[in-house]
């Protein structure tokens, strides 16, 4: 017996000390609305929010290509929508040249107007983006990653918008050349190798056309991404804080609840104590 009334006191200190910790616990999820502080107190949530952590940091990252690739796809869009309205100009000047009772100085007047255009679109093909590399980049393309195993190329290479005009029969010519042609042909050319131009003509605003339309389903599908993240991001933070914010109703309970079992453990501490004292006595 007197084993037994020597070891209650301290586990009863024990509880008690332990009560205490819970309760400055609580109090401190109360204080500052985290529910817990160390991975010890919530493993598993711990490790969850870890994994979110990770993933909303990858998530990020996607976004923040997903902007830069916006401004490169919208600057390559608007470009080539500049070229693409010239060659419908062009195509109409070669309709021009095709006409046998042009005077030699109104043929001199288209063949300035296409060297304007040839040097313009010489320019734009050059243009640097708004990072300061060239938006029609050579060699390989440029490419972006917005997803899991989804990359993007914001702008068509060089060769793709300047060097792979499609005429036909498998072939392709640059712009240069293209245009080269058309002057020639306009200056000096034969009926046949003027209307073999406006073919080409008719090909440069097809070959637009459809960079304009590549240019168009990116930047919609950069725009769809982007909604895609901002959802992830949003059922991201919800779940997060259902992990980590403290339910403050339910915690003042708990820590009410604490209170009692508290007093309830230093009143029973002190009867043990005083029926102990007595029994030494007795």
């Amino acid at each position: 017996m007197e084993s037994i009334n020597r070891t209650r006191p301290a586990d009863a200190i024990q509880m008690q000390s332990q009560l205490a910790d819970l309760i400055a616990r609580k109090q401190e999820t109360i204080a500052t609305g985290i529910s817990f502080n160390r991975p010890s107190e919530a493993p598993s949530s711990w490790l969850e929010i870890s994994s979110i952590s990770r993933q909303s940091t990858i998530e990020q990252s996607w976004s923040n290509n997903i902007g830069r690739a916006r401004i490169l796809a919208q600057q390559a869009e608007s470009t080539i929508n500049t070229m693409s309205n010239g060659t419908t100009r062009v195509r109409e000047l070669m309709v021009l040249a095709n006409n046998e009772t042009l005077a030699p100085q109104d043929r001199d007047v288209i063949i300035l107007e296409l060297e304007s255009f040839q040097q313009q679109f010489s320019q734009l093909v050059q243009v640097d983006d708004n990072y300061g590399g060239k938006l029609f980049h050579s060699g390989d393309p440029i490419e972006m990653r917005i997803d899991n195993n989804v990359l993007v190329t914001p702008a068509p290479t060089l060769a793709a918008v300047a060097q792979g005009v499609d005429i036909g029969g498998g072939m392709t010519e640059s712009l240069d050349v293209i245009f080269a042609n058309m002057i020639d042909a306009v200056r000096s050319g034969t009926p046949t190798e003027r209307g073999e131009q406006l073919d080409r003509a008719k090909a440069m605003t097809d070959h637009f056309a459809s960079l304009l339309g590549a240019q168009g389903v990116l930047v919609n599908r950069l725009d769809e991404q982007e909604l895609r993240l901002q959802e992830s991001e949003l059922n991201t933070l919800e779940r997060r804080s259902a992990l980590e914010n403290t339910d403050i109703g339910q915690a003042i309970s708990q820590f009410q609840s604490l209170l009692v079992n508290l007093e309830a453990a230093q009143r029973l501490y002190a009867q043990t104590a005083s029926n102990s004292l007595v029994q030494l006595i007795g």
